[in-house]
């Protein structure tokens, strides 16, 4: 029997306290004995998964609400730790101090005084190391910046439906803060993935090893509006900065600028610049354009034909109300690279001529829009030309460094050209912007991709494992099977390959050598890649 502080916990009579059962459901059971067997150092995610869901593919979010239950029965959050401690990008330790009790029927002698007050000792040497080792706070994601994320915004408007427009504020916050390359500023996209979690803000930044985490809520009514914003600071749960403002709704973005200034200042109050709050100029005077982008925004979030053609209609209905309104534009430069890039269109060139003019009139109009100048990258990069392809993107990531999917297509557009060693970290920084990304399966995969061409098939396998547990269509499981293929193959794994291959065809039959020559063959990426690619995959098992 395992006692810890007024707990008990056996194989018999689960968990209780003070004699008491306390109410836990098998699997978080399960998870309880499996961290407190394993107390003496750090549980990764794969070994909980290995323990507790036999190795099979399961998403971050389950492995959370276990660790949830789990917290919850013991009265912990991820705030205080007492027993549950969470270390970003390794895993989890059960920290509370642990004694093995022998049921009264079956009790040995005690030790001697002696050796009770050594094993005191040691007990309480381990322990001091763990809290001195394991740190927590600013620099958990030990990335030699403060680090921060901007947590949803809550909204206390009477209208449900302008949901939206805080979304947008919070998002605007947080590309605000990103341009400061002084910050480690965490995804907005990996912040709106805790929207359906019972998480508190201060939970979330404990998750995610941040040090500082903004958060706040927004009232509209009628033609003002009302913000309020707080900047925490994590290890001593204290707010350093608070303030609300009301003013006119056409003054969002005045609002928006002191509430990036005033973090930053607060932050990096020695090297804070003045260039950073010159990018942040008003983007138009028309507010109900802004309004109309915002939704679009909201719309070109969501991957479906639909959603990229009503993004294309608000980002238009913004543009006739001001012509001048860059990101107007490079909203639709988006939408239109998007239903280009996942072949919607039954005009595939116009679609990209018309992408193109429009990340370019944005350009003309901000150069300092880093979304226009990605936007732009990523479409020059289906045309095969490289130097302006790279060039923007690489312009995009030093406009905003903490833009987890410029990241990503700025590694992409390395790979594309067959420079994997220049695609491997900005991957890398994608994944440590944004761990709960929507577009994870995406980082994975490229990664894993990357990984491959580089020979580095160990590495590479582990993506593929990792994109295993967060694929969410038979498009990208597919994907899943064939990195594991071809890397498997090459580490001359013939039967583990063509086993994956086989799980490829179970999901799509029609899987095919002269199927994925026919794919690639409007393609400007480098014949290197596809050569070495395909030829692994039919070593593999992969039909001619």
């Amino acid at each position: 029997m395992y006692k810890f502080f007024d707990f008990q916990l056996d194989s018999a009579h689960g968990l209780t306290r003070d004699g008491n059962p306390v109410a836990l459901e098998p699997q978080a059971l399960q998870l309880l004995e499996f961290l407190v067997s394993r107390r003496e150092g750090i549980v990764s995610k794969e070994d909980i998964i290995d323990e507790i869901w036999n190795g099979n593919a399961i998403t971050d979010a389950a492995l959370n609400t276990r660790i949830r239950s789990v917290r919850k029965a013991l009265g912990d959050t991820a705030a205080t730790s007492r027993f549950i401690k969470t270390y970003p990008k390794r895993g989890v330790q059960f920290v509370a101090p642990v004694s093995l009790v022998e049921p009264l029927e079956q009790a040995k002698p005690k030790p001697s005084r002696r050796w009770a007050v050594v094993a005191v000792l040691a007990a309480t040497a381990l322990l001091s190391v763990w809290i001195l080792l394991s740190g927590d706070g600013p620099d958990a994601l030990d990335t030699g910046k403060p680090s921060i994320a901007v947590t949803r915004f809550d909204d206390l408007s009477e209208d449900a439906s302008a949901r939206y427009f805080a979304d947008g504020l919070t998002d605007d916050l947080t590309a605000h803060l990103s341009r400061n390359r002084e910050l480690f500023v965490v995804s907005s996209a990996t912040m709106l993935s805790y929207v359906e979690e019972p998480a508190t803000p201060l939970e979330i930044a404990r998750d995610l090893g941040v040090g500082y985490v903004v958060r706040g809520s927004i009232r509209r009514f009628g033609d003002k509006v009302r913000v309020s914003g707080e900047l925490v600071e994590i290890r001593a749960n204290e707010t350093i900065w608070a303030e609300t403002f009301e003013r006119e709704i056409i003054d969002i973005f005045e609002v928006q600028d002191e509430i990036s200034q005033a973090i930053a200042g607060r932050l990096l109050p020695e090297i804070y610049q003045s260039d950073v709050s010159d990018a942040l100029a008003e983007p138009t005077d028309d507010f109900g354009a802004w309004d109309l982008y915002l939704r679009g925004r909201a719309r070109q979030a969501v991957f479906s034909t639909d959603a990229q053609t009503d993004a294309i209609r608000f980002a238009e209905e913004a543009i006739e109300r001001d012509p001048d309104f860059a990101a107007a534009y490079s909203l639709k430069a988006r939408a239109l690279g998007t239903i280009f890039f996942f072949q919607w269109s039954d005009t595939p060139q116009d679609t990209l001529v018309a992408a193109t003019e429009a990340a370019k009139r944005a350009i003309a109009l901000d150069n300092r829009d880093a979304q226009a100048h990605a936007a732009l990258g990523y479409i020059y990069r289906f045309t095969g030309d490289a130097e302006p392809a790279i060039a923007n993107l690489e312009r995009a990531v030093m406009l905003n460094p903490n833009d987890a999917r410029i990241r990503l297509e700025l590694a992409h557009t390395y790979d594309w050209f067959r420079m994997q060693e220049d695609a491997l970290p900005q991957i890398d920084m994608a994944l440590k912007l944004s761990p709960r990304d929507p577009m994870l399966q995406n980082m994975y995969f490229y990664k894993g991709h990357i990984l491959f061409h580089l020979g580095r098939h160990e590495e590479a396998l582990e993506a593929a494992r990792q994109l295993g547990t967060v694929a969410t269509s038979k498009t990208w499981q597919t994907f899943h099977h064939l990195l594991r293929a071809a890397n498997l193959i090459e580490m001359d794994r013939a039967e583990e390959a063509n086993a994956a291959v086989e799980a490829a065809l179970d999901l799509n039959p029609n899987l095919s050598i002269t199927a994925m020559q026919r794919q690639f063959a409007g393609s400007k990426n480098h014949p290197e890649n596809r050569r070495l690619w395909l030829s692994s995959l039919s070593n593999a098992g992969i039909p001619d």
